[in-house]
């Protein structure tokens, strides 16, 4: 299993749409019901929207909070690639609606909100919309909140064994092995748009090297000007020499969180994800904490 987890907050139309659209090529290039594809995964999306709402214009001492212009955005881009991607011409429909295709849910949810969409090929996208009254924000919280979710409780659940007997509980403790061996979560930004092919490349590379708990794919910045000049310098200077010295050496120090692949079983080891929960409370820790993964 892949878990693509994208953080947005204030992304434009183009940017939300490249994420978009590679998620829905990825849904194309592995159906959900395609048990005999040659790359052999399933995959479910999530994207994890910091500050999704606002307060609305009081109206008889009364506020409401509403989710802002972005989350707007996103859902009218969300229709117009689907209809790109389905062929169909009719929208998204509401779970209210009486169809047997359910293609869209919406719910409350102790965080703020969730809408759930069944993409064209039967995978799962969830967009989860963060009210920062009522959880942490910032990129670096959503991605503690999906790992604790995805790999905490939606992965461990499955396991916990109440029957006392010592030999079911060993094959339960191998079946959990294997599985957070071959979970992967694949962390990515809003503005992000990829390949399928990049992702099997990453899979391959930790299916190679069960010892590797992270592999990051090479960054390309897009667009034109001195600033996108820089950041290919940059971004290739980081990728073919600091990232391979530091390999060498025996420890990436920093894999980024626009493009990288995790292993489940390297986030779950002792005090990993936990250590990455530390709260900041000087200047120099908003910059080593909250500067990616």
């Amino acid at each position: 299993m892949i878990y693509l987890c994208a953080t947005m907050w204030h992304e434009t139309v183009d940017e939300m749409s490249n994420i978009l659209a590679s998620i829905f090529r990825l849904d194309k290039y592995k159906p959900s019901s395609s048990k005999s594809h040659e790359d052999n995964f399933d995959f479910e999306a999530h994207i994890y929207f910091d500050d999704a709402f606002h307060l609305t214009v009081p109206q008889d001492n009364v506020q409401e909070r509403v989710a802002n212009e972005y989350v707007k955005s996103l859902v009218c881009i969300m229709e117009d690639i689907y209809r790109t991607f389905s062929g169909e011409k009719q929208n998204l429909k509401d779970e209210q609606e009486d169809d047997e295709m359910v293609k869209q849910t919406i719910m409350e949810t102790p965080y703020g909100g969730r809408i759930t969409y069944t993409l064209p090929h039967g995978n799962m996208l969830h967009v989860h919309l963060k009210d920062k009254q009522k959880i942490r924000h910032k990129k670096r919280w959503s991605q503690i909140m999906y790992m604790y979710y995805l790999l905490g409780w939606k992965l461990n659940r499955k396991y916990f064994t109440l029957t006392g007997i010592l030999e079911d509980e060993i094959l339960t403790s191998n079946a959990s092995k294997t599985e957070k061996e071959n979970t992967y979560i694949l962390a990515l930004d809003g503005d992000t748009g990829f390949q399928p092919s990049a992702i099997i490349l990453l899979v391959d590379r930790l299916r190679r090297y069960p010892g590797v708990g992270a592999a990051c794919g090479r960054i390309h910045p897009t667009g034109t000007g001195p600033m996108v000049w820089y950041q290919k310098f940059e971004y290739a200077v980081g990728h073919w020499l600091q990232k391979t010295a530091e390999h060498v050496l025996g420890c990436v120090l920093c894999s980024p969180g626009c493009f990288s692949l995790y292993r489940a079983a390297a986030l779950m080891d002792d005090n990993v994800v936990k250590k990455y929960t530390t709260k900041a409370t000087e200047g120099h820790h908003f910059v080593q904490y909250d500067q990616g993964m």
